[in-house]
């Protein structure tokens, strides 16, 4: 199957507002198994979407857990349901590409695509 642009764009903003109900949902990083950070996603989650692509608006920074590289992250809804797992590489932008324990942590730039 090969969707239309406007068809994946649906399904993105499908996924904003399954976000978008509720408390807040979130995203977590881990280090390995280690959870090593947790960011309360703002509501709406979506700053933009266009050209497949949704672009996330940027949550506040928060305190790391763990230290080391993070090499996964995880999209939860407000209920606590996977929604998305993120490649780090290209899905998400941290301010460095190292955290450490006790440390701020601050997500420069968040995306998901289709």
């Amino acid at each position: 199957m090969i969707l239309s642009v406007d068809a994946k764009n649906a399904a993105l903003q499908g996924i904003a507002d399954r976000l978008n109900v509720g408390t807040n949902s979130l995203l977590s990083l881990f280090i390995g198994e280690t959870l090593a950070a947790e960011f309360a996603l703002t509501n709406p989650v979506e700053a933009s979407i266009s050209g497949a692509l949704l672009t996330f608006n940027i949550p506040p920074k928060v305190m790391a857990i763990a230290s080391g590289v993070p090499t996964a992250a995880k999209v939860l809804d407000a209920s606590g349901i996977l929604i998305a797992t993120l490649d780090v590489a290209t899905e998400l932008t941290l301010d460095n590409s190292q955290i450490y324990q006790g440390g701020y942590v601050t997500l420069t730039a968040l995306t998901m695509s289709v």
